[in-house]
């Protein structure tokens, strides 16, 4: 990478820009993991399937090809209804491995002009940031640093105008930037995540035990069974916990690597689960939807479990005070990041398509379920906006 400068003894100045929402920045234009738009004047992976000849079992996954063909052809449909085209590409993100992979798959199948922000806070870093040349990914360790991308591409050409798409990640990125507030969501699920184990398992749950295997799963060696799959992992750590089960068999054909997928540890499973007298009803239960998911082929086969994240996630957003410290709110309370935000209506303001493509089941998004009807969707909930201006580098963006 090419090193374009640092910034000695930058003071990162948070501020608490008040209350905001998602939908302020993108509307409606959101796709969840099952690649149906929110917006229901757009259709979505079932149409996508016949219209460009998908050969394709399941919902593919954010670093899937097909991913990435459904993903342009929504863009397509998105810009017609705008009467507009799809000529250049934005992707703002905060993981190389993942957002950063996702852009190149759509920068290579579109062959448009193209960038990509990949963003992380180290607070207790000095400030840097760089591009990429061959992948156009510009990297920094300040999501303030967008301005500077952006005055960066628009110098090389990018129009960012109404025939720009713009792709902006949810999780860790508009919300819950990550390296600031991203333990929020990660405490969010997890409440979820005992909430529902505890509702199985009752006075049986093993919270230390559970906390052990998730942190002994939740590893790059476990990928080729989890997949890095937090339904995967969450339903393999419920298995864990429940005493009618030997664990260290099962631990040791993963680690032996007798079981080397999810659906092989699931059909491992149906067997303990069928002999096992001792199973009760609750795991019988849950197991049953898992195994039926996974049999239709739903990356999101825990769906208990994503609809007690999408509660405790609506739970930890705007849950404190205004006048709320500043660093328990980062720690506590799930918030927009200001520097996206400002972005994102700055290029909506140039005519651009903002939306947000996000692999977030949609189970722990929205009210899809009749137990959480009464809920507000995660991208319409109020919260409170932190993070460091940078709307006056963008004013002078032109």
């Amino acid at each position: 990478m090419d090193q374009l400068k640092t910034i000695q003894n930058y003071p990162l100045l948070l501020e608490n820009f008040g209350l905001a929402a998602m939908s302020d920045l993108f509307d409606d234009w959101v796709v969840y993991r099952n690649l149906e738009p929110v917006d229901r004047r757009l259709k979505g992976l079932k149409s996508a399937r016949v219209q460009l000849g998908l050969n394709i079992e399941g919902i593919p996954r954010k670093l899937d090809d097909a991913y990435a063909q459904v993903a342009l052809w929504i863009f397509e449909k998105a810009q017609a209804l705008r009467r507009a085209e799809v000529n250049e590409l934005l992707f703002i993100g905060d993981t190389l491995s993942g957002d950063g992979r996702a852009y190149q798959n759509l920068s290579a199948l579109s062959a448009l002009p193209s960038s990509c922000f990949i963003g992380s806070e180290k607070a207790d870093q000095s400030p840097w940031q760089s591009k990429d040349a061959e992948t156009g990914i510009f990297s920094a360790n300040r999501w303030s640093a967008l301005a500077d991308w952006l005055a960066l591409e628009k110098s090389c050409g990018l129009k960012m105008d109404k025939n720009t798409v713009v792709i902006v990640d949810m999780d860790k990125t508009t919300i819950g930037a990550r390296g600031r507030n991203d333990r929020a969501i990660d405490s969010a699920r997890l409440k979820g995540l005992y909430r529902t184990v505890g509702a199985v398992l009752g006075d049986n749950f093993d919270a230390n035990l559970f906390e052990s295997h998730y942190d002994r799963l939740n590893r790059s060696k476990y990928h080729h069974v989890t997949q890095d799959n937090q339904d995967y992992l969450a339903y393999m750590c419920l298995v864990l916990n429940n005493e009618a089960i030997d664990c260290v068999d099962l631990l040791e054909s993963i680690d032996n690597r007798d079981i080397e997928t999810f659906p092989q540890f699931v059909r491992y499973v149906e067997t303990c689960i069928v002999g096992g007298e001792r199973v009760s009803e609750a795991m019988r239960q849950a197991h049953t939807a898992v195994h039926t998911s996974v049999q239709a082929g739903d990356p999101t086969p825990f769906k208990s479990f994503r609809r007690q994240e999408f509660l405790a996630t609506l739970e930890h957003m705007n849950n404190l005070d205004d006048d709320a410290p500043l660093a328990e709110r980062l720690i506590r309370e799930i918030t927009i990041t200001q520097e996206v935000r400002e972005t994102s209506l700055w290029l909506r303001e140039r005519g651009c398509l903002v939306i947000c493509l996000s692999d977030k089941p949609d189970e722990a998004s929205a009210p899809n379920h009749p137990s959480v009807r009464d809920k507000s969707p995660i991208h319409r909930a109020q919260t409170h906006a932190i993070g460091v201006s940078i709307a006056d580098q963008l004013a002078g963006l032109g």
